[in-house]
């Protein structure tokens, strides 16, 4: 068997992983594209090893992909996969699937140095569940239920046995539905999420534009298809970002002569194509799809085709007897023809990590392969370079913005609103991405663009925070705050629309005057003789100001209020709270409360009713 060599960005990711691992036992990820030659690098950490290692994926193809790489530095290694019909833990270096893997936890109560997780965009966060010991006997795995992580079974399994086994993933897709990113510290100084993730570090990544400049992965030509798309705007998806089968068979029935006339233009596009992969919406989708193809040139594998026909399928495809191959949601992973140059996306997703996956398959070298064209007939709006993970986009309008955070000039990425010059009008973001470090240990920034200030001791939250990062004292609910001013005749509750300022009859004072939609008014005044009154002042709006005038000027300087000239050149970037309440006092209204960057159940100002 050939000897593989591995190539610069492949030894770096080797030796990223060591130095890590030098340092830490937190867990780690490698993001690398597909086609890149992630099994190479998992051949040469386990060739590495001294101690034992376990590699885990959750296709039989892929273990036995992995096993081969590994098998090619000419090494021996076991497998553990029913699928394979090999059960061998013996061995150094085993290659196991996670199904096979979690039925048999017994199987594996030696002492693991390292596990190294395929795919690992499939691992979720640990559940509590798996931390019972009875749980995850042999015959307990079975109580855990269906719903149970396997993979996180596993991890706890040889964690008992030894708490310092170390834990790598690999992935091209580092980021799940309804999760974000799976990871929550990247090595280039950012977080990417301040909730738990499967994994800490992303300790390496290398961009797919790389690897195409470079002419290690094939390009792909993304083209509009000139003919009517499929509409599936009307149909709601789930959790996984995937839709109802019946409801898309539904859609899909109306609409038969666009399939026809879909199948027909990928036959036409495809005369100079070596392989062609269609992506089908359902299981009738993918039946109706091969219908129209020329049958002694195209294969259809679904879910319930046999294992030795879908080998057969497969063989005859990647020698080529076979030119179109349809399927319904079983070879985007773990699949790999390098000669496929086209690839017709014919079912919908609002997961990004699958729509790579879908296109990977076509971006391996191979012989008279200059391109692989992608036609998606879907309107997947995904854009395959930069896909957009993480929070979810406010609205269409958003699109992502650099802003630079005052306190440690982080220029942070958040999705935000520019107006016709190209200037930004305002961002969602709410804390800090960058990564501090702090004598040796790293930590993320604490600077918050939005906020929910602890009235017990000033700190500041989270706006969905719950009680206070600092004191532990339960957070006053603005809706709860609101309710009560409603309800008391001596108080008073606008919503803020805008806010002016002016220079006060009395000297040295300065006027704010808060209005709502209606042109109801509630006003205070700030006395800048007076330095108790500049702090109180800076204590409510200096912090928002900072945060205003780094989004809009791009300037990382945190900003303060001293004299009264300085506060009356601020009407521009003076903060406007989305709710003010105000106690009656003997003559005046007296404000109590600025509701800052509120959410909750109340209508702000402006907003639709």
């Amino acid at each position: 068997m050939a000897r593989f060599q591995l190539r610069d960005y492949q030894q770096e990711a080797v030796a990223a992983t060591l130095k890590h691992f030098r340092q830490s036992n937190e867990s780690a990820v490698i993001v690398l594209p597909t086609g890149s030659g992630k099994s190479l690098v998992i051949a040469e950490l386990a060739r590495l090893a001294r101690r034992k290692i376990l590699v885990l994926t959750h296709v039989k193809e892929l273990v036995e992909q992995n096993h081969q790489k590994y098998q090619s530095l000419g090494l021996e290694a076991g497998v553990y996969s029913a699928g394979l019909k090999l059960k061998q833990t013996e061995h150094q270096v085993t290659f196991a699937s996670i199904q096979s893997a979690a039925r048999n936890l017994d199987d594996f109560n030696q002492a693991y140095s390292l596990i190294i997780i395929d795919e690992c965009h499939r691992v979720n966060v640990a559940d509590k569940s798996v931390n019972n010991d009875k749980s995850l006997s042999a015959q307990g795995s079975q109580e855990v239920g269906e719903s149970a992580n396997q993979y996180q079974q596993i991890i706890h399994r040889l964690k008992t046995v030894n708490p310092d086994v170390k834990l790598l993933g690999l992935t091209a897709t580092p980021y799940r539905l309804g999760l974000g990113w799976i990871y929550r510290k990247h090595y280039r100084g950012f977080v990417r999420s301040e909730q738990a993730r499967p994994f800490e570090h992303c300790i390496y990544e290398l961009p797919l534009r790389y690897l195409i400049k470079r002419q290690y992965l094939t390009e792909p030509k993304l083209v509009d298809a000139t003919i009517e798309h499929y509409d599936f705007s009307s149909l709601k998806e789930n959790t996984a970002g995937e839709y109802n089968s019946t409801e898309v068979n539904a859609l899909l029935n109306k609409h038969h002569r666009v399939t026809k006339g879909i199948t027909e233009q990928v036959v036409e596009l495809g005369v100079n194509r070596q392989g062609i992969m269609i992506f089908a919406a359902t299981v009738e989708h993918a039946k109706e799809i091969y219908r129209y193809l020329p049958a002694e040139h195209s294969a259809l594998i679904i879910g319930a085709t046999e294992s030795a026909e879908r080998d057969r399928l497969i063989s005859g495809f990647k020698q080529r007897h076979i030119k179109y191959l349809v399927n319904v949601s079983v070879l985007t992973t773990g699949f790999d023809a390098p000669h496929v140059d086209m690839i017709a996306i014919l079912r919908p997703t609002q997961s990004v990590s699958l729509y790579q996956q879908i296109i990977g398959r076509g971006l391996r070298l191979s012989d008279h392969k200059k391109d692989c064209l992608v036609i998606d007939y879907t309107g997947n709006d995904f854009d395959l370079f930069q896909p957009e993970v993480g929070e979810k986009k406010p609205n269409n309008q958003s699109q992502p913005v650099q802003v630079m955070c005052p306190s440690c000039e982080f220029p942070n990425v958040f999705w935000g609103v520019c107006d016709d010059d190209g200037y930004l009008v305002e961002h969602y973001g709410r804390r800090c991405q960058g990564l501090v470090d702090d004598n040796g240990h790293t930590h993320q920034c604490d600077y918050r663009f939005v906020f929910k200030e602890c009235s017990h001791c000033g700190s500041e939250n989270d706006i969905a925070a719950r009680t206070c990062i600092q004191c532990s004292e339960v957070l006053v609910d603005p809706d709860d705050m609101l309710k009560k001013a409603l309800q008391l005749k001596d108080s008073k509750v606008i919503r803020c629309a805008g806010v002016s300022l002016a220079q006060a009859k009395e000297k040295g004072k300065l006027a704010i005057t808060y209005h709502d939609e209606q042109g109801v008014q509630l006003s205070e005044s700030f006395d800048f003789t007076k330095p108790s009154q500049v702090n109180a002042f800076n204590a409510i709006f200096a912090h928002r100001i900072s945060a205003n005038i780094a989004a809009r000027l791009g300037t990382t300087k945190s900003y303060e209020v001293s004299n009264l000239e300085q506060a009356l050149k601020l009407a521009e970037v003076l903060p406007c709270p989305d709710f003010v309440i105000a106690k009656k006092q003997k003559y005046y209204w007296r404000i109590k409360h600025r509701l800052f960057d509120y959410q909750g159940h109340y209508r702000k100002a402006n907003a639709l009713r």
